[in-house]
């Protein structure tokens, strides 16, 4: 389906959306002009591995190589509820990542000025520098060109190390069903 909306006028409306689905509602855009892709459909907080699997975009073993901080560019300075997290990529096991790109994620305010929690997952916690992490991205653009952003559906430790979290998705991937046909791509 193609039309023509302003991003000030999408990011608003992707925002109350991703706010109500929680990471069930993924998007992604690129600067004026270009085509860029929203979609409500996706994993959620409760699904299971094989759903995660089959609505991911990508899949990969990170490791963090900075904090987490508020990303305005991601949707807008008015959302301060995205965190993004520079990452290297470890292993891929589904798409075609940048060895380094930005991963945001949905965040409430933690205690201290500055500090975060996850309140949507037991699926995700927020990553530290120098640690290992499976990550789902919703879609994204894994490539990291500018003025993209990559919305992570699940982040947890590599509790089996790169290789075992390789290993057990490369076999998660292989039996999950396919993707529904969901998206919308839209012209700005």
């Amino acid at each position: 389906m193609s039309r023509t909306v302003s991003v000030k006028t999408w990011a608003m409306g992707g925002t109350v959306a991703a706010l109500l689905l929680g990471t069930g509602g993924w998007y992604v855009w690129a600067g004026s002009g270009e085509v860029y892709t929203e979609s409500l459909c996706g994993a959620s907080p409760e699904s299971t591995d094989s759903e995660v699997a089959t609505y991911a975009q990508g899949i990969a073993v990170v490791e963090a190589t900075g904090e987490a901080a508020h990303d305005p560019q991601a949707v807008g300075a008015e959302n301060p509820q995205l965190v993004t997290t520079p990452v290297r990529i470890v292993e891929a096991m589904k798409g075609k990542f940048a060895p380094a790109i930005g991963v945001s994620q949905r965040v409430e305010p933690g205690g201290a000025p500055g500090s975060f929690t996850v309140g949507t997952s037991n699926r995700e916690v927020i990553m530290e520098p120098g640690q290992p992490y499976v990550v789902a991205i919703g879609p994204g653009d894994l490539e990291a060109h500018p003025g993209t952003t990559t919305f992570a559906t699940l982040v947890q430790p590599a509790r089996r190390g790169a290789a075992g979290e390789a290993d057990y998705w490369r076999d998660v991937i292989e039996k999950a069903p396919p993707k529904p046909l969901c998206d919308d791509t839209v012209t700005e």
